[in-house]
């Protein structure tokens, strides 16, 4: 009877776990949003605030990408069974007929009358018979940008300078892949808040001291950011209690994760446009146009030999003829639908290699892809949930129970 009475003397206890649960969702919405938001710094010195992801965007990045060169892409691998000749003959008609016509048509600005009186029966043999040696060529140079991609083309370049240049693809990297986790450290908020709730409802009831509201408004800040983060990512393997099976909810979506983060990247950072573009420039571009200029030059040396190109061609043209062909490759191989940019489109599988990969990925690589995002200050997150708790504990006191400590 007793405990009843004490229940029913302030009928403002019941909405204790309520406003606890309120304090929980709150507090935990602050910590996502603040690991996201504001992208810019905002504030004066040490009074202000930046998010954490775009904060830190350039070193998440970088940590993101050695997790991504040294377990989930290896160029060299993607490479091993590549069929240079085949894929020349299967996907570069276009890019070759297009370099053929190229070559053409710069020796055809030399050769004068001779080659536009020619029969029509010679051009189409010397068409053909320079088609087919540019599409052996094409697949020389393919196997030799294959062997040497490494080189060629620097993943880890392109995501650190885009992380650099755009903070807010990396935050919404982040927020796509981990989703399900954000929605549940919000709603877990709530939850474990009104369980705390109760807990500190009949302690309210049976010791109604002044600190008892604050303290456990503070725990309920600090425990609910805490105890959400900690089930994100513990038990990293299934355990069984009893009849329950738990396990940490990112590592329990690992397959689903594996083809989101493989979707987004290849599509927002490693796809065709940034991965060509990376490929033609600095050192990897100074290696790919070598190669492509060695191949190339051989070609016309061939041709320069032959009693033909003699006949129609003067000698002393060949090296102008030569430098034209290298100078128009270098502006054509880049562009969509030529020969370099069919080439990434195709043999260069970012999707299905990081999402085979990371689909099979041990739990604390996993781990890696996300956890990240939250350990860079993630105790500021947990110490602003615990002060709002704190406060929202104190105005609880001051507005709801104040008559009591008069």
């Amino acid at each position: 009877m007793a405990t009843i009475d004490a229940f029913t003397k302030d009928p403002l206890v019941f909405l204790i776990p309520v406003i606890a649960a309120v304090i929980g969702w709150g507090t935990n919405v602050l910590a996502v949003e603040m690991m996201f938001r504001p992208l810019r710094f905002i504030g004066i010195g040490p009074l202000g605030w930046q998010g954490i992801v775009p904060r830190h965007a350039r070193k998440l990045a970088a940590k993101s990408t050695d997790l991504i060169t040294s377990k989930l892409i290896n160029l060299r691998t993607l490479f091993e069974d590549f069929d240079a000749s085949g894929f020349a003959k299967q996907h570069l008609d276009r890019a070759v007929d297009e370099l053929t016509d190229q070559i053409l048509s710069e020796a055809e600005r030399y050769a004068g009358d001779m080659w536009k009186n020619a029969p029509d029966a010679i051009k189409s043999q010397v068409r053909t018979m320079l088609r087919a040696e540019i599409e052996q060529v094409a697949g020389r140079i393919l196997a030799d940008i294959g062997e040497n991609i490494e080189d060629i083309l620097d993943v880890k370049a392109i995501v650190v300078d885009t992380a650099e240049r755009d903070r807010a693809l990396v935050g919404r990297m982040f927020q796509e892949t981990g989703a399900a986790e954000f929605r549940f450290i919000k709603r877990s908020g709530a939850y474990f808040g009104f369980l705390f709730g109760i807990v500190q409802m009949v302690a309210w009831v049976y010791y109604p001291a002044w600190w008892v509201l604050p303290f456990f408004g503070f725990v309920v800040g600090y425990a609910t950011n805490w105890l959400a983060i900690k089930l994100i990512f513990e038990p990293a393997q299934p355990k069984r209690y009893g009849p329950f099976v738990i396990q940490g909810l990112f590592h329990k979506r690992q397959h689903e994760v594996a083809q989101q983060f493989a979707a987004m990247l290849s599509k927002e950072i490693l796809n065709t446009d940034a991965m060509v573009a990376k490929m033609v420039s600095g050192p990897g571009g100074e290696r790919l146009f070598a190669i492509v200029d060695r191949h190339v030059t051989e070609l016309l040396d061939r041709y320069a030999n032959h009693p033909m190109t003699a006949a129609l061609l003067p000698a002393d043209k060949m090296a102008e003829v030569r430098e034209e062909v290298l100078a128009r490759l270098r502006e054509e191989l880049p562009k969509p639908g030529g020969f370099l940019y069919t080439f990434t489109a195709r043999a260069i599988d970012i999707y299905g290699e990081l999402f085979e990969r990371m689909s099979s990925l041990d739990s604390e690589s996993f781990e890696g892809v996300l956890r990240p995002a939250f350990q860079e200050d993630e105790w500021k997150l947990i110490v602003a949930g615990a002060a709002l708790g704190l406060g929202a504990g104190v105005l609880q006191l001051l507005y709801m129970f104040g008559d009591s400590l008069a």
